[in-house]
């Protein structure tokens, strides 16, 4: 679960995985497990987004599937 403000907490604590924007209040990042580099609207979905893919192995599928194997690092 994803939030950036104080009505988001009681799902952050309940979720598996919690996250906020950077630019989220500073209490809901006190909350959540990761607080990404980029603020809301400005890529923070995608980076978590990639981060999953790249924690569960499925980075490289993707990358192959839309065909940009190449411009990434190993």
């Amino acid at each position: 679960y994803v939030g950036d403000d104080i009505v988001d907490i009681p799902v952050l604590k309940l979720a598996g995985f919690s996250a906020a924007v950077a630019d989220a209040m500073d209490l809901v990042k006190k909350t959540v497990d990761y607080v990404t580099v980029n603020r809301g609207g400005q890529g923070a979905v995608r980076e978590i987004c990639e981060m999953l893919l790249m924690a569960q192995e499925h980075w490289p599928e993707v990358a192959d599937r839309y065909d940009f194997t190449d411009l990434i690092e190993s």
